[in-house]
């Protein structure tokens, strides 16, 4: 790639919250790009802090939550707009009150070396989303943190950002 920063690490923080219990809730994170310049935004590492999902006998409760880079809600790795993700579940046994919780979130940083990218944006907004699964209570809740720095790309470099941002 063909771009050179313009500033040094920067933080994003961004907050996105369930309005109604188990429902899908997404904050648009603004970027500010400039895309007259070809600015873009070379991502580094991604922190997502989830709520912990209810304890209830007998269910599966979870919290789920993703940074993308379209709006399409709670995704998984496997989707080519997911930037990071995140899950938290707790399995609870109906009878005996035993439970076990579960927790992931990947990928934080792409190999651990900061010439490495874990995402370049060239569209002005990411989008952070929570969605919880079978949850008696309001519990949705995802806080991030974005560790980036801008950058000003080349015209072939940028085109190449903007279709496949597009096209995944």
């Amino acid at each position: 790639m063909a771009f050179k920063y313009t500033s040094d690490t920067f933080q994003i923080s961004a907050v996105a919250s369930e309005v109604a219990v188990n429902t899908l809730a997404t904050t648009t994170v603004n970027l500010n790009l400039d895309s007259l310049s070809r600015e873009i935004l070379v991502i580094q590492y991604v922190d997502l802090d989830i709520s912990t999902p209810d304890l209830v006998p007998g269910a599966r409760t979870q919290i789920n939550a993703s940074l993308n880079d379209a709006n399409i809600g709670v995704v998984g790795l496997s989707n080519g707009q997911a930037i990071a993700v995140a899950n938290t579940t707790i399995v609870a046994d109906a009878g005996a009150g035993a439970a076990v919780s579960f927790a992931n979130a990947e990928p934080k940083n792409a190999m651990q070396d900061p010439d490495v990218p874990l995402f370049v944006s060239a569209t002005d907004d990411l989008f952070l989303s929570v969605q919880g699964t079978a949850n008696v209570a309001l519990t949705g809740i995802v806080q991030a943190r974005i560790f980036a720095r801008r950058a000003r790309a080349d015209a072939d470099t940028y085109a190449a950002i903007l279709t496949s941002q597009f096209n995944s």
